[in-house]
């Protein structure tokens, strides 16, 4: 942050409302500071099922290769799917919009991100909850992400847009 603006924005983007709503007001913040905006996606590989891991760990090449197969098409759906955010970004008048896919834990991906490209604020949404846990927290993301950041983290909620 220089001389109290935000001249690089965070958003981790999952395709929910949740982080619609969250690039939403980073477009708004970025066009009244003139700042860029990155918009990532983490693609978190240790989410594959045991059997499927099991299998890689086996030196299996079909179903190795059927992975490999598989996480391509998830980073070419994804990069559609940034591609298109930032061209809403730039319709909405924020100029310098990039994307970028991240292999990795979502935590750690944001975090990494963070530093190496020393963000100023990161927005991301936080996915609703119901009744008292409404109330009480936070997804589980986007809480580990505001105790671990090194910058201000705006959470930005289904109801705050």
């Amino acid at each position: 942050m220089t001389n109290g603006t935000f001249k690089r924005i965070l958003v981790p983007f999952d395709g929910s409302k949740y982080s619609r709503n969250a690039l939403g007001q980073a477009i708004d913040i970025a066009k009244k500071f003139g700042s860029e905006i990155y918009i990532i996606t983490a693609v978190d590989t240790s989410d594959f099922p045991p059997g499927m891991l099991l299998a890689l760990l086996k030196k299996d090449k079909i179903l190795e290769e059927s992975i490999k197969e598989y996480i391509s098409a998830v980073k070419s759906q994804v990069r559609k799917e940034l591609l298109a955010e930032v061209a809403v970004c730039k319709a909405k008048g924020v100029s310098e919009a990039y994307y970028d896919i991240i292999s990795g834990h979502p935590v750690d991906s944001i975090l990494k991100f963070m530093h190496g490209r020393k963000i100023d604020l990161i927005v991301m949404g936080s996915q609703g909850r119901h009744g008292l846990g409404k109330v009480m927290t936070l997804g589980s993301v986007s809480r580990k992400v505001t105790e671990l950041a090194t910058c201000p983290v705006m959470i930005v909620h289904s109801s705050s847009v």
